[in-house]
């Protein structure tokens, strides 16, 4: 908890995070799932993260390569390092539908906090802090998670349970 709180600080104050933070919260969060599935199981669901992540960041680059119409960095300018580093560690803690089901969801709160922030005419706050949003909000689900038994967050099978009902 404390290294989210870190990571939304930190974002949300210098729109920055100190380095040391993601190797500290991957090494945190892999800790704490390994005894939650197999190894074969838990290294299935960390590729299918992993892909999903690099065909995310490849599919941003050809679309602003193509807009821009000159290969494009995205890291420059366009998704800060510190955002890409905190999905990969949390590649490595949830189960492949609440990956993706946590990386839309997060967007678009994200892209809501943005919208009202510029129609509070911030435009010192150009900068969208979502490694600090998505830690908010995961550090909130990790919560929920620890302290519940309706769903796990390592785990897909919560819901099939939900959906069977």
């Amino acid at each position: 908890m404390t290294c989210l709180l870190f990571i939304f600080y930190q974002d949300m104050r210098y729109r920055a995070v100190s380095w040391f933070a993601f190797p500290l919260l991957l090494v945190l969060l892999v800790y704490i799932s390994a005894g939650s599935a197999p190894v074969e199981s838990l290294l299935m669901d960390r590729v299918f993260n992993l892909s999903f992540l690099l065909l995310q960041l490849g599919i941003l680059t050809v679309y602003f390569s193509v807009k821009q119409r000159k290969i494009v960095n995205i890291t420059r300018g366009l998704l800060g390092w510190g955002d890409i580093l905190f999905l990969l560690c949390l590649a490595f803690y949830l189960s492949p539908v609440n990956y993706v089901v946590f990386y839309v969801g997060s967007l678009i709160v994200a892209l809501l906090i943005s919208l009202l922030s510029l129609m509070k005419n911030e435009p010192a706050k150009n900068k969208v802090p979502l490694a600090g949003v998505q830690a908010l909000l995961f550090a909130g689900l990790a919560l929920a998670d620890w302290n519940s038994t309706l769903f796990n967050l390592t785990s897909d099978n919560w819901y099939l349970n939900f959906i069977t009902l």
